[in-house]
């Protein structure tokens, strides 16, 4: 079909040419994997025949160097393309089962997050690293790891360090100020650095008593700029608390050419705290909380909940983040049939909660119909900005999409409640 000679192969005469295009294009697509990837089994076999050979003893007269050496001469590499497998396919096919086997194993065994294998840039690089080295292949030792490998990788972060600060004369940088509090109580204030080849985290200081004080912060604030060099500095990004701002502005004002800028999930935060100050959102919230306390406080009635829901859980509010109220909200509107279900089993009915005040305060809760009514418009006027809140979020960069975003994000607020009457309008 591409018409391409010498393939044993005649060429159809009733393709059409941009089916003849297509068909092109995509052989080449697969010629260009198939180059890819022998040049990848040539490097990884460079690679291992150097390794053989720095790990061969260079000493004269030894017999077991010389025959090391005789026999690395003799026999051709795994992995040089076009050596003829040492074993058959389907024992390899065996061989990976099992090598796979363990692998699962050792991720169960200590309990690692399986997304690992997914998220971790090091993962795939580490199995072709251990592919490389011949059978037996030795671990590294808890002291290896704790001591001559963290101090490569550590020297290793230096250099990487060293290669962004000398970007950062070119192309400026944004400092990235990141408050927290640990185990300890301890006001911990960490500092990044961004440039467009990367983010680096630098350092993190105890800020106990500067974070108070506004002008303390632009004290420490303006310590780090100096240290990074002030000329490099393009703007400084925060969180949006009162304290924040007034450092941003002082800092503005000493540094005429930096900019101060909020943290933009930290505003979009506390939009939705403002929102559930709102005395009907306050009520709905207040409400709908107790739902999910009452379920877990109770084993029985826990149990009952994930037989209806299908072992589906609510989604329980925290203390630190506001946005979970209302996606605690949004997991009780999804599961709005399955309770109401749950209040009419013949277990409930049995069990000595249902005759409890607070057990029939919940089920006359479940069945109000203002109160779902209340809940889909909470739901509604907060999803909106609940997605922007996921989108600014994450670690990508999402600058390009934040005001589109917003926008979008009011547009849905407003249309809901075009004919609907103010806000509220279910209470």
């Amino acid at each position: 079909m591409a018409k391409i000679p010498g393939c044993d192969v005649g060429p159809c005469l009733k393709v059409e040419p941009e089916l003849m295009r297509v068909v092109h294009d995509a052989l080449q697509v697969k010629d260009g994997k198939k180059e890819a990837i022998a040049t990848k089994k040539a490097q990884l076999a460079t690679f291992r025949i150097e390794s053989s050979r720095q790990s061969i003893s260079p000493t004269a007269g030894s017999g077991r160097g010389s025959t090391a050496t005789r026999s690395s001469s003799y026999f051709v590499p795994r992995t040089t393309p076009g050596a003829q497998p040492s074993i058959r396919s389907s024992v390899k096919k065996r061989e990976k089962k099992e090598a796979d086997k363990v692998m699962a194993k050792c991720l169960y065994w200590s309990d690692l997050p399986l997304s690992i294998t997914r998220n971790n840039p090091f993962w795939q690089p580490m199995c072709d690293a251990i592919a490389i080295v011949s059978p037996g292949y030795r671990s590294a030792t808890y002291e290896e790891l704790r001591g001559p490998l963290l101090q490569g990788e550590k020297k290793d972060i230096n250099s990487r360090l060293a290669e962004l600060k000398q970007s950062w004369e070119v192309t400026g940088c944004t400092i990235m100020s990141d408050g927290w509090t640990d185990r300890k109580g301890r006001t911990l204030l960490n500092f990044l650095v961004h440039c467009p080849k990367g983010s680096m985290f630098i350092k993190s200081v105890d800020a106990l008593a500067h974070v108070k004080d506004a002008s303390l912060l632009c004290e420490l604030l303006s310590g780090f700029i100096e240290e990074i060099g002030l000329p490099n500095v393009v703007q400084i990004i925060t969180d949006n608390a009162i304290n924040y701002v007034a450092a941003g502005k002082m800092l503005m004002e000493r540094h005429r050419l930096l900019f101060w800028t909020p943290c933009a999930a930290h505003c979009i935060d506390l939009m939705l705290e403002d929102i559930a100050k709102l005395s009907f959102v306050k009520e709905v919230i207040d409400r709908a909380k107790s739902i999910p306390k009452f379920i877990y406080n109770h084993a029985f009635i826990l149990n009952l909940m994930r037989r209806c829901t299908k072992n589906k859980e609510l989604q329980r509010s925290a203390i630190t983040r506001f946005a979970t109220n209302f996606i605690t909200l949004q997991s009780l509107l999804k599961c709005q049939f399955e309770l109401k279900q749950m209040f009419v089993y013949d277990e409930w009915r049995d069990c000595r909660y249902s005759r409890r005040e607070d057990g029939k305060a919940i089920a006359r809760l479940v069945y109000l119909d203002s109160f779902w009514e209340g809940m889909e418009e909470v739901c509604s006027i907060s999803e909106p900005l609940v997605k922007v809140l996921r989108l600014v979020d994450g670690d990508k960069p999402t600058m390009p999409y934040l005001y589109e975003a917003m926008d979008r994000a009011k547009e849905a607020i407003r249309s809901y409640y075009v004919g609907k009457g103010t806000p509220g309008f279910h209470r």
